[in-house]
Formats: C-alpha cells, sequence, structure tokens
C-alpha cells in the first residue's frame, strides 16, 4: 500500500476549501438575485395611511397621503425586509387648528420629532398574502418593538395598466394596527382627555414600485 503524500493532502484540503467557498458564494448570488427592492412614495396617489380615535364624545379621523421607504423581499421565499418614514407634518384630520394641535410640542411635537418611522428585524410570510413582520416603530422619539400582519400583494402589471398606475411592477402592503399614545410618551392634557382616546387605531395602505 502507498500512503498519501502530505502535498497531495494539503492540495485536496485546498481544492475542498475552494469549492465550499464558490458554491457559498453562487448560492448567496442566487438568493440575492431573487429578491427585489420596491420602492414607496411613487405618487401620494399610491398611499392611504388613516388613523382613528373614538371616544363617547368624539371620533377623529385622520389620514396622510405621505411616505417613503423600501420593501426588499423574495415573495417567493417569503423573507424580505422593510423601512417606511412618514414625516409627521403630512398628518391631517380636517380641522386646521386640530392639526397644528396635533403637531405641537404637547402632542407630536413634529419640530422636535418630524418623523414617524418603522425599520423591521424581521419578516416572513406565514400564509398565501399574510406576513408576520416585526420590528422598531418610532413616534415622538421613542422607539418599541411591536410586531404586526401584513397582506402583502404583487400586482400584476396588466392589472396595474388597467387601473392606471405608473409602468413596473407593484406590490401592495395592507397593515392594520393599534398605537398608544401612552406608550410613546405622548400625554393627553386633561381639558381634551374627554374627546382623545389614548388607543388609536391605524391603517397602512401603501403601494411599492419596483426599481
Amino acid at each position: 500500500m502507498f500512503s498519501k503524500s502530505p502535498m497531495l493532502g494539503k492540495r485536496i484540503v485546498k481544492k475542498a476549501i475552494f469549492v465550499a467557498i464558490v458554491v457559498g458564494l453562487l448560492v448567496g448570488a442566487t438568493s440575492q438575485a431573487a429578491e427585489k427592492s420596491y420602492k414607496f412614495g411613487i405618487s401620494d396617489q399610491r398611499t392611504n395611511i388613516t388613523f382613528e380615535s373614538t371616544t363617547d364624545f368624539e371620533v377623529i379621523l385622520g389620514s396622510t397621503h405621505k411616505i417613503s421607504g423600501m420593501i426588499v423581499a423574495d415573495l417567493d421565499a417569503g423573507t424580505g425586509r422593510v423601512e417606511a418614514t412618514v414625516p409627521v407634518d403630512s398628518l391631517r384630520t380636517g380641522i386646521d387648528l386640530r392639526d397644528k394641535h396635533l403637531r405641537s410640542k404637547k402632542w407630536l411635537d413634529a419640530k422636535s420629532n418630524p418623523t414617524i418611522s418603522f425599520i423591521s428585524t424581521s419578516a416572513r410570510k406565514v400564509s398565501d398574502n399574510q406576513w408576520e413582520i416585526s420590528g422598531t416603530f418610532t413616534l415622538h422619539g421613542v422607539s418599541r418593538e411591536v410586531t404586526v400582519t401584513a397582506d402583502v400583494r404583487p400586482i400584476p402589471v396588466a392589472a396595474a395598466k388597467k387601473a392606471g398606475m405608473e409602468k413596473g411592477q407593484w406590490v401592495r402592503v395592507l397593515v392594520p394596527l393599534e398605537i398608544k399614545l401612552s406608550d410613546y410618551g405622548v400625554k393627553i392634557p386633561n381639558k381634551a382627555a374627554a374627546r382623545v382616546n389614548d388607543t388609536w387605531k391605524v391603517r397602512i395602505l401603501a403601494f411599492a414600485a419596483a426599481r
């Protein structure tokens, strides 16, 4: 019997390491190639975010059509990440004075905290169009970890064209959630406590286009 030479053993090990590196790079490249980036805020018409405060004495309905950010996802594999930002100054409730109060230091303090944002830490598809997304939600300068269920649907090019949308591939995202103002350091003044609920119901409907 002939024993293997040390040099031959080293060459075999080096070749195995090289093959492993190449395979890893190819797998990584394939994974990245399957991901697509989708941009929010292509048009204000493609965003409708609403919020509602309900008490026995008053119902406040508000909205904004402003959003920026990105979705990077492999929709088939059901993996991805998302970042979204909404400017506080864009929030409207239908009454100018109330909007001014909402932006004031006693409420959302738009001057010191001009944006509301969300950055995901995980996002996975749990059924056909339902995704579980966790991440950091920041409001009034306070950040908290939240988990939401989002309805994420790709829009066929033909359907987008029929709806008069801009050219390209689109994704529609629908997210219902509740936000408790006191969790984010917003204290409702005593004189408004009977008319403003601490918990606001929010509904995010936003379209993002592949870029």
